[in-house]
């Protein structure tokens, strides 16, 4: 297991900014298979939430970089279950599941590859009442084919991922 962590800020929009990871190779890799940050932030609807409300969400991305581009399709359930505290502030707890589709190609060390899968997710989130950002958990399930065409093998991977996000000081 590989503990990863990124330091930067989140802009008024929801952008992550100024991403500094402690393994830039591992970070390279994850930022391809599973997306950009903006998966990590919960997406609301524009008239606000309060509690007992629940929404369905769905996001279609590609991503970009060294030489390889996958797309991700995902559909996202979220319910705001209720306000608690939490690091001391009056938060809503959001919970969310989400399924996704991934697919995509390109070229590793000039060798093409071809990937394909899915995956599913579930986790919590929390928003202050003043509408801050506080942090979460979300636990992550994919199972991808990465296809070698030019060796003619399939190479079958189940990537299990756990992101913890805390708002620091």
């Amino acid at each position: 297991m590989r503990k990863l962590v990124f330091a930067g800020r989140v802009a008024p929009r929801g952008e992550f900014l100024n991403a500094l990871a402690s393994d830039s190779v591992v970070a390279q890799s994850v930022v391809q298979l599973l997306g950009n940050f903006r998966d990590f932030l919960p997406r609301l609807p524009i008239e606000g939430v309060k509690a007992g409300d629940a929404w369905t969400d769905t996001v279609e991305t590609t991503q970009k970089g060294s030489g390889s581009e996958v797309s991700r399709r995902t559909i996202t359930h979220v319910t705001a279950a209720g306000w608690e505290d939490h690091l001391s502030t009056r938060s809503v707890r959001l919970e969310g599941s989400q399924t996704y589709r991934v697919a995509g190609g390109g070229k590793n060390a000039g060798q093409p590859f071809e990937l394909s899968g899915a995956g599913t997710g579930s986790g919590v989130s929390y928003i202050a009442a003043d509408g801050r950002y506080l942090g979460g958990e979300w636990r992550d399930s994919t199972t991808l084919t990465v296809r070698l065409p030019v060796q003619g093998v399939a190479v079958p991977v189940i990537q299990v991922t756990r992101t913890t996000v805390a708002v620091l000081p």
